[in-house]
């Protein structure tokens, strides 16, 4: 199969082998799974692919991403399918079920998660977020980005960070989702070059530039993330509102989002750091 050919080589390049099995469905499973992707089970729409909720015979609820039929496509399902396969253990991220491989794009499988994402959360009116989950969600994805980053035998970097990419489970505890543009760094080399891809306001200033990518810019898309979890509101559009959002521990957040996000990589600190921050401002 030749999709499976070439999911198995960027698996065994990038993992060297230490990846979480997944299964192959058939496409029939996945459209009575979802009622031949009926709209009424849609959870999301993304402008390139649509996220259903189905339920599979014998395994229950699951989500089932529907990318768009176009060609370009197809590489980023590849690569998010090997990727999820070797990041799927780790409790802050959508684990990967299996995939289905014989349309024109992959069709992928992953766990259920009942809850929108963090944007929906962040920006209904209707919707208010205690605190105490605000930090607590932000303490989760910076950890499921230091997994990226040093949880493997080698470095990888997410490239996607934001709100929109966090899903919430029934606890609203944090699952990192979507690794279509997530890369490997070469061994040997500090970053990766790459095309220009993302959302605007979460794009660090040297991808913008030089399409240089590492662990440095991950964290810059973080620090917008934070921004928002902290005002509730994009972050292009309130740095200064989040700078002054409120006193003691939330200034000390607000300091933390404005180290991530300096225009300088080698000002921001390592996810690591920051996720360690957190933390201790958590327990304050």
């Amino acid at each position: 199969m030749f999709w499976k050919k070439l999911i198995t080589c960027k698996l065994i390049r990038i993992s060297n082998g230490d990846y979480n099995p997944f299964c192959i469905f058939s496409e029939h499973e996945l459209k009575q799974a979802t009622k031949d992707y009926d709209e009424d089970l849609v959870l999301l729409l993304d402008d390139n692919y649509t996220l259903f909720h189905g339920v599979l015979e014998n395994r229950g609820a699951v989500l089932i991403k529907k990318t768009n039929d176009h060609d370009e496509l197809v590489e980023y399902c590849i690569r998010e399918i090997a990727i999820a396969a070797y990041v799927s253990t780790n409790n802050n991220m959508v684990k990967l079920l299996g995939c289905s491989l014989e349309s024109k794009v992959p069709i992928i499988v992953f766990e259920y998660v009942p809850n929108r994402n963090l944007s929906a959360y962040l920006q209904e009116e209707r919707v208010i977020l205690p605190w105490r989950y605000r930090i607590r969600i932000a303490v989760q994805v910076a950890s499921a980005i230091a997994y990226f980053h040093v949880g493997k035998s080698r470095p990888l970097i997410h490239r996607h960070v934001k709100t929109g990419n966090v899903l919430l489970d029934g606890n609203l505890n944090a699952k990192l989702f979507d690794f279509g543009l997530s890369l490997e760094i070469p061994f040997g080399e500090t970053y990766v070059q790459a095309l220009v891809e993302g959302t605007i306001g979460f794009i660090a200033p040297e991808a913008v530039d030089k399409g240089k990518f590492n662990e440095k810019t991950d964290v810059f898309a973080f620090g917008a993330t934070l921004i928002e979890i902290l005002t509730g509101r994009m972050p292009h559009d309130v740095f200064i509102e989040a700078s002054q959002h409120r006193i003691n521990q939330k200034r000390a957040h607000a300091e933390l989002a404005a180290s991530c996000v300096e225009v300088l990589p080698e000002k921001r600190p390592t996810i690591e750091q920051v996720a360690k921050t957190l933390r201790q401002i958590q327990n304050m």
